[in-house]
């Protein structure tokens, strides 16, 4: 059964991208993708937009995360539900 969870980022977004990215959670860095940024810059991306606004929300950023059992689904399946959940998110 697949496992989603929204995480929350409060504290340094450039620390929660290098766990995300980590190139031995995600196969070298294969797995990784993005939606209106690159990985490489995504910190400097949340840091201007933050700056830009003026809501005192103490989340900076949010970690969508999915699992699926092994076998369950394959890549290209998992990375579109993925991108759905994100643009819906």
């Amino acid at each position: 059964m697949a496992y989603t969870k929204i995480h929350a980022v409060k504290a340094t977004v450039h620390k929660a991208i290098a766990y995300i990215c980590s190139p031995d959670k995600t196969d070298g860095s294969l797995l990784i993708s993005s939606y209106g940024c690159s990985p490489e810059t995504a910190h400097f991306d949340f840091k201007f937009a933050l700056s830009k606004t003026s809501h005192n929300d103490e989340n900076k950023a949010y970690h969508l995360i999915q699992s699926f059992l092994p076998g369950e689904v394959d890549f290209d399946t998992a990375h579109q539900i993925g991108m759905e959940l994100a643009e819906k998110f």
